[in-house]
């Protein structure tokens, strides 16, 4: 079993991907030892010093550290990890619905939040482009979940595009700056290949890009 790890924008969480499912739907943000008792892997991961959350989703799991370095912390924890699904035990014990609730899209205060966050990611500026990466149509889904949980979807104009990296460390310092976010986690797609004809009308006449799209 090969487990990827990648950093996030915050430096004290680190997301482990095990290459297969965690979660069948929405997250468990787990903070406590206490919470932890929901699921056997964040119990398991919880007691190794410097473990101070867990966060479980669909297909990683992001630990939180406290007071610990990570060359110390990730062999233990990739340990447990492997351990855990090598083991067949379940991930939670109950489904995840019954101690953490995904956020629906159509409930006002996550709308709310939802739109607070796309007009946060209006100051991130495609550096090629000289545009904001919501009307350049670059940002895919914004999705707010239990505790503050907010996954930003996004692409950039070309595979391989230099500002890569500076696009989505933007779009997750942009994101944390509103309140009530307690995690982002900025996720990376091509699928689809994004288009001009994804641009909003203001974008499009603010490039010069005329019916043709």
């Amino acid at each position: 079993m090969f487990i990827q790890t990648e950093e996030t924008q915050d430096s004290e969480r680190l997301r482990f991907l095990p290459g297969r499912e965690v979660l069948p739907e929405g997250t468990l943000n787990l903070k406590t030892k206490e919470q932890a008792a929901s699921s056997p892997l964040a119990e398991q991961l919880f007691t190794i010093p410097g473990v101070a959350g867990v966060l479980l989703n669909k297909d990683s799991i992001v630990v939180t550290r406290s007071g610990s370095d990570w060359q110390h912390l990730k062999p233990a924890i990739l340990g447990a990890i492997m351990e855990h699904f090598m083991s067949g035990a379940p991930v939670v014990r109950t489904p995840p619905g019954a101690s953490a609730h995904a956020s629906a899209s159509g409930e006002e205060g996550d709308a709310t939040a939802t739109g607070q966050i796309r007009e946060a990611l209006r100051r991130v500026i495609d550096p090629e482009l000289g545009y904001n990466i919501v009307d350049l149509g670059l940002v895919y889904d914004v999705t707010v979940e239990d505790g503050g949980v907010t996954i930003v979807t996004m692409t950039t104009t070309t595979p391989g595009c230099p500002a890569t990296n500076y696009l989505k460390t933007g779009a997750g310092e942009a994101a944390s700056s509103v309140d009530g976010v307690e995690f982002v986690d900025v996720r990376l797609t091509y699928e689809p290949r994004w288009t001009p004809d994804m641009m909003t009308p203001e974008a499009k006449a603010h490039l010069g890009i005329g019916s043709q799209w």
